[in-house]
């Protein structure tokens, strides 16, 4: 075989990867990825400061890199959320990416991995599944239409009720998945599952809608196959032992801290809920669907994308009909919720469900463009898609900078010299509320500098156990109490015991 038999050859394997439906997705895929990045890369530059959540979350990270059990983000209820599984994911991130100048950018880059991760998981099986590059392409214009709401800068939160949103989707596509017997996706949805109900309590929604859909499904159908042990045995091995390390740390805060943390969480999920008033519901789910839908009575155009699939579902195969079923389910699951919200009904625990709306688009696609399904892309045009979406992120994929908190690094360094214990607090009066954003985030810096941080009451729950006061703390640290100025001095000034920034004042009092 000569030079120009070998060149016709390799171009001809080229060729024929390139026309692969799955190469096509994740060539026009990767490029978003790698450009979305690179649009953004000052973000990831600099230093950051932690405040609010991220900085109460810290806490818990630094436990876990401490070699301590930590739990999940602190919940208005006064307990956790269920688990820290992605405060695991955080801290490996932090060793790992070290190349970033700052604790934050480790962990958005992950979380930008993972979110990256998941959808292109799901494009890539969809168009192994309709054996068509269209099925990821109507998904890509589905959920970019509902997330454009959320702000496209989702993708790089650290915050969980942003971080929910991607595995969804892959939670999504596993139960339709494992509803068809394809075992294979049991430790997918069990990981999935349990990773969305430990970030935050209402994962337990989709972890348990998720659950009675497949067995219905399996009993369902339970005389039409004979079920093979073969193919389950390793499935659920593997699904056990993703269970256990889930879930490990929370079975040792059970039982060595009797009866832990999931105990309190499991006895608010079994309490009664609230009984919201129509009108209050109905009003939430207006302004939901509006943001959405730029379009006047936007609920009513959402109710006819849910119910366009039962009436015409040419298009869709089996696996989209278990998508229409599933997505149509949770619809009706998620009203009732809201219903039986304790308390005001928060907007952010609903923002995972936007990818129930995205699968419902992109089933409307289906059906209406379903001759579209078999028009194969040829290379060139390949080219044509990689060039639109490269010209998409250059003009529309520059995300705002985001506020560094640098009055967090002026305030740490004001106290630091101070001593090398501090106790930190702030009144819970309306005036004073807010200061607790900020402390937070000089805690966290504090934290992260070797001093000695701790909380008294009515904080307690925002932080773990090894930074509650103890009676010697009291005695021996320095107390600092942030207040509230109605006046704001835009260069810090020190006065005796009291030390002046922007709008926030400290009074000093050593032990």
């Amino acid at each position: 075989m000569n030079i120009t038999d070998l060149k016709d050859s390799f171009t001809k394997t080229k060729v024929l990867i390139l026309k692969k439906p799955e190469t096509q997705v994740l060539v026009f895929f990767l490029t978003f990825v790698l450009l979305y990045f690179f649009v953004n890369l000052s973000n990831f530059l600099g230093e950051y400061y932690f405040v609010t959540d991220l900085a109460a979350n810290d806490f818990q990270i630094m436990e876990i890199l401490s070699g301590r059990i930590a739990y999940g983000p602190y919940s208005r209820f006064q307990f956790n959320h269920p688990g820290p599984v992605y405060f695991y994911f955080l801290a490996f991130a932090e060793k790992l990416f070290f190349f970033f100048d700052s604790a934050y950018a480790r962990y958005v880059f992950f979380t930008y991995l993972l979110n990256c991760f998941c959808i292109g998981f799901v494009f890539y099986q969809l168009t192994k599944i309709f054996k068509s590059p269209w099925a990821a392409v109507f998904l890509w214009i589905s959920s970019f239409f509902v997330w454009k709401s959320l702000g496209f800068g989702f993708l790089f939160e650290t915050w969980t009720p942003f971080v929910m949103i991607c595995p969804f989707l892959v939670f999504i596509y596993s139960v339709a998945n494992l509803s068809e017997r394809k075992w294979w996706y049991l430790p997918v949805f069990l990981f999935t599952g349990s990773f969305l109900f430990q970030i935050n309590i209402m994962g337990a929604v989709p972890f348990g809608t998720g659950f009675l859909f497949v067995f219905y499904y399996l009993f369902k159908e339970r005389k039409k196959y004979q079920w093979n042990v073969k193919e389950l045995k390793f499935p659920i091995l593997v699904s056990v032992l993703v269970l256990f390390l889930v879930w490990l740390p929370v079975l040792i805060d059970f039982f060595q801290n009797f009866p832990g943390n999931i105990s309190s969480v499991l006895r608010y999920l079994l309490k009664g809920g609230g009984n919201k008033k129509p009108v209050e519901v109905f009003s939430f789910l207006k302004t939901m669907l509006d943001s959405i839908f730029p379009l006047p009575y936007a609920g009513f155009f959402y109710g006819i994308i849910i119910l366009l699939p039962f009436w015409k579902p040419t298009g869709l195969n089996d696996f989209g009909l278990r998508l229409r079923n599933f997505s149509f389910v949770y619809t009706v699951v998620i009203l009732l919720t809201l219903f039986r919200m304790k308390g005001p009904i928060v907007p952010h625990l609903y923002w995972h469900f936007d990818s129930v709306i995205a699968i419902q688009i992109f089933l409307v696609l289906m059906v209406f463009f379903q001759k579209q399904m078999d028009v194969e892309w040829k290379p060139k045009q390949l080219v044509w898609f990689v060039l639109l979406i490269s010209f998409s992120v250059f003009l529309y994929g520059k995300e705002p900078a985001k506020d560094r908190n640098l009055s967090v690094k002026e305030w740490t360094n004001a106290i630091h010299d101070l001593d090398d214990r501090f106790v930190l607090h702030w009144d819970s009066n309306p005036k004073d509320f807010s200061q607790g954003n900020l402390v937070l985030g000089v805690a966290s810096t504090l934290n992260r500098e070797g001093k000695k941080v701790c909380f008294t009451d009515p904080w307690l729950f925002l932080v773990p156990r090894t930074y509650h006061c103890s009676p010697e703390d009291l005695k021996t640290s320095t107390f600092i109490q942030f207040e509230t100025k109605d006046e704001s001095t835009p260069v810090l000034v020190r006065e005796e015991n009291q030390i002046r920034y922007l709008n926030s004042s400290v009074k000093i009092q050593k032990n």
